[in-house]
């Protein structure tokens, strides 16, 4: 037997002193579902940021880095989050193979449909990530073991 683990041992042995009130602890957040929040904020964040870029005229090294991001990520991230089976291959591999191919064949269909407007195919992909990544996150928050209904902080002795 470790050392902490005797110490620990013998440390109830003694009277417990009971103030009335007994904490419940929330339940533990993973790490995966840790990592899923970050990578969905931080493709609506990108997306965000470009949108303003666009809609403000904006020219230059970020609108271009934005927009890499956006190309490599966000509309991946999109089918991810609301896909969770799928995340469990890779969280950023998986992202980026997606977002390639749908935009690649958003492009080519707009292309042979003779109805190419960049600017109009990227706004829409654009609003379409956001609303998909907003219900993943919803959805994701909802099913959480413990946050579905408030819970009390503690839990109150009845009688002394």
């Amino acid at each position: 037997m470790r050392y902490e683990t005797r110490r620990a041992a013998g440390a109830f042995s003694g009277k417990v002193l009971h103030t009335g009130e007994m904490p419940i602890p929330s339940p533990p957040v993973h790490r995966s579902e840790r990592l899923a929040d970050v990578l969905d904020l931080s493709a609506c964040l990108i997306a965000l940021g470009l949108i303003a870029l666009v809609y403000g005229g904006w020219l230059g090294l970020p609108r271009i880095l934005l927009a890499l991001g956006f190309a490599f990520f966000v509309p991946g991230r999109a089918i991810v989050t609301n896909w969770p089976r799928m995340a469990r291959w890779s969280e950023l591999a998986i992202p980026m193979v997606l977002s390639l191919a749908v935009l690649t064949l958003l492009a080519t269909t707009a292309l042979s449909g003779d109805v190419w407007h960049p600017l109009d195919l990227f706004q829409l992909e654009a609003w379409l990530s956001l609303a998909a990544l907003a219900v993943g996150m919803a959805r994701r928050r909802r099913n959480r073991p413990g946050l579905a209904a408030p819970r009390p902080e503690s839990w109150s002795r009845t009688g002394t």
